[in-house]
């Protein structure tokens, strides 16, 4: 199950992805990319913000990982795809 570049935007990520672990079955996978802000510089964000996007969280790789801790999932695999705009990876490994 991927829910990619959706998270950031969401005003509850916590109810999205209580859903999405809803409908993923016992040991099924639940792929998030997302974007992130590298180090929280105003420049991306003004950039994000002249495009319209509207983000409702602004992760950082350290808070990106921290959200899924946060939800109590303990088998979650994170990468970060540096860049331009950079990009996170979550997997998690749904437990019954």
């Amino acid at each position: 199950m991927i829910a990619a570049n959706v998270i950031h935007l969401l005003d509850d990520p916590y109810k999205a992805l209580s859903e999405l672990d809803r409908v993923c079955k016992t040991s099924g996978k639940i792929i998030i990319p997302t974007y992130v802000n590298k180090d929280k510089a105003k420049g991306f964000d003004k950039t994000i913000d002249k495009a319209g996007a509207d983000f409702k969280q602004d992760f950082t790789y350290d808070t990106y990982r921290a959200f899924f801790k946060g939800a109590g999932y303990r088998k979650v695999r994170t990468k970060l795809i540096d860049g331009r705009v950079p990009c996170a990876i979550a997997v998690i490994t749904k437990e019954k």
